[in-house]
């Protein structure tokens, strides 16, 4: 179980003139499931890149604090897992089953156990193949699913999934989501960017939005945050069930 504070917490990368992200206070108690939106440039990405511990001090500069269990994240990598984009960029092994185990072996399990949980994780993901499978004979939706099941091996308590059906077809992306929706423990915490909104709505029990330049600018609920600020939201190029995101039109210097 992972619990996650931040207070005032912002992060300018280095080199950078404007905040990535700023002003933002945010709790979320253990075993809650996040849905973490905002128009574009908010600083989803980096505010996940935060909690997973991937921000190194030397790279930028923080403002206030966040904390995993009263941790800074950089020393409590191992009580969160983060599943990005591109499925490519996470698999390192030449076959499914050496992928899973990877971790695993890093983290010091007994080899006794190392197997075990790799067949485990495979199967709650819903892995159609042998653990012998190639990884580069697999599909987009496939290798997703790798390295979902790579992550859960882990158990981790806190899980991060950054848009991980973006680079999918809906049939991949449906596919990872009955995943997701399958293989997590009650009570580990989920926080996930996702652009297909109305598809992961059934995943999650909040939503929080992001402010643009700074802030949460809403948090709750998502049928109370969507019915206070749905056209507000939809108007800043937010994708809102039931909400027509207005098209933008290239401007002429």
């Amino acid at each position: 179980m992972s619990g996650v504070v931040l207070r005032g917490f912002g992060w300018r990368h280095g080199g950078r003139r404007a905040w990535a992200v700023r002003g933002v206070d945010l709790r979320v108690e253990s075993g809650e499931r996040v849905l973490l939106l905002g128009a574009s440039g908010a600083g989803k990405s980096t505010l996940l890149a935060a909690l997973a511990g991937l921000l190194p001090e030397d790279s930028g500069e923080q403002e206030g604090t966040v904390e995993i269990d009263g941790l800074d994240p950089r020393k409590a990598r191992e009580r969160v897992g983060v599943v990005f984009q591109d499925p490519e960029t996470q698999l390192v092994m030449a076959r499914s089953g050496d992928d899973v185990a990877f971790g695993l072996e890093n983290r010091g399990v007994p080899a006794e156990e190392i197997w075990p949980r790799v067949d485990e994780a495979l199967r709650r993901v819903g892995f159609p193949y042998h653990r012998d499978r190639p990884t580069a004979a697999l599909s987009g939706g496939e290798q997703q699913r790798l390295a979902l099941a790579g992550t859960l091996a882990l158990r981790p308590g806190l899980l991060l999934l950054d848009e991980p059906t973006a680079n999918l077809d809906p049939t991949g992306a449906a596919l990872i989501r009955r995943a997701v929706a399958d293989a997590l423990d009650p009570d580990t915490t989920l926080i996930l960017v996702e652009h297909r909104v109305a598809e992961a709505l059934p995943l999650v029990d909040r939503v929080v939005v992001l402010e643009p330049g700074g802030g949460v600018r809403a948090d709750g609920p998502p049928e109370a945050v969507f019915a206070a600020h749905g056209d507000a939201l939809a108007a800043a190029g937010v994708w809102v069930p039931g909400h027509t995101v207005p098209p933008r039109h290239a401007t002429t210097p």
